[in-house]
């Protein structure tokens, strides 16, 4: 019985220094969010777990419920924490992109908004021949094209149009507020807006096209930058996995399946760019400029002001442990520190 006491009491004071230690944490850190899980989520999986070390949740399973939430159509209502801990991002990556994501706990909630606005680069793949109604390829199709004579030098002749200070409508599925509720959730439940949505100035620094490949005419040019192993993998497997026996793509029909098929022309774009630029807009309207229509397929976030993917990130894996937090935070105030980029300059 005194056993069992003083092991309640050894359990109490555990958790009173692992709330000391996660609230006393303050600042920014980079973290390579994995495709397949929303900003939101992974902020959830992080209050949830921080200090908690081996004791966490396995991150995968995490992951999995919250696949599972979204495939119920379902609102999400997430639990309180047992943590007060002020955690906020600086800026949104779809649920399917992938790369650097600016954390802000605490205090560092403050500094987040320099990397809203600020300098992003992304690297985003995409297939020519259908538009989707979300843009990219979760969504479903709801226009075809012929892109058989797209050329590389036509799509090349295109993009001077979408570089620099440019008019872009945002998406429906997206997360802009208008009466109090996000366009996702009117999209998803069928609803138009209720007030038009009008088209933002955004700002395109560079945009470059690294490599084409149209099958119909048997051009191929540039270079396929690989994608991470982690992103590649997830792309490569169940709803995105190409079936050479898939039955030939129509409205209606959800992209996913088709996001890889070789009959399609692909193109990989490498973009800089500002604040609020919406990549997968950008891809959608060049392919109505070409006349075939276009999807994205996969984007992953290089670059996020100075702090680069891989090398200034942690992964979501590392979110659990405290030390590894605290050393993150102290990276990142040095790659600020020592020659980084400030966030707001391009």
């Amino acid at each position: 019985m005194l056993r069992a006491a003083a092991a309640e009491v050894a359990a109490k004071q555990a958790t009173t220094r692992l709330a000391d230690a996660a609230q006393s944490l303050s600042g920014l850190f980079a973290i390579n969010k994995p495709p397949g899980i929303s900003c939101a989520g992974l902020l959830d999986y992080f209050k949830r777990n921080v200090g908690r070390s081996h004791d966490a949740i396995p991150f995968a399973e995490h992951f999995e419920r919250e696949h599972q939430l979204r495939q119920s159509g379902k609102k999400i209502f997430r639990r309180r924490y047992a943590l007060a801990l002020r955690v906020g991002h600086g800026g949104t990556l779809d649920v399917e992109a992938a790369g650097v994501m600016v954390v802000g706990i605490n205090r560092g909630c403050k500094q987040l908004g320099a990397y809203l606005s600020g300098s992003k680069t992304y690297l985003a793949n995409a297939r020519l021949g259908a538009s989707t109604d979300t843009q990219d390829a979760e969504g479903l199709v709801v226009g075809t094209g012929d892109a058989a004579a797209v050329t590389a030098e036509a799509v090349e002749a295109a993009l001077p149009q979408f570089t620099g200070r440019i008019s872009q409508q945002p998406p429906m599925f997206s997360a802009v507020r208008v009466d109090g509720k996000r366009l996702y959730e009117y999209a998803r439940g069928g609803e138009p807006a209720p007030v038009p949505v009008r088209p933002r100035a955004v700002d395109v620094h560079s945009l470059r096209m690294t490599y084409f490949s149209n099958p119909a005419l048997g051009q191929r040019s540039g270079q396929q930058v690989a994608l991470p192993p982690r992103v590649a993998d997830y792309f490569a497997e169940g709803r995105y996995r190409w079936n050479p026996d898939a039955p030939e793509m129509r409205v209606g029909h959800t992209m996913a399946p088709y996001a890889h098929d070789p009959r399609l022309p692909a193109l990989q774009l490498f973009v800089r760019s500002g604040g609020g630029v919406y990549v997968r807009t950008l891809i959608h309207d060049l392919g109505a400029l070409m006349g075939c229509g276009a999807t994205m397929v996969s984007l992953v976030r290089l670059a996020q002001g100075p702090f680069r993917v891989g090398r200034d990130t942690i992964d979501a894996e590392d979110l659990p442990y405290i030390d590894r937090i605290i050393s993150a935070m102290r990276h990142a105030d040095s790659v600020i520190q020592q020659g980084g980029v400030p966030p707001t300059q391009s």
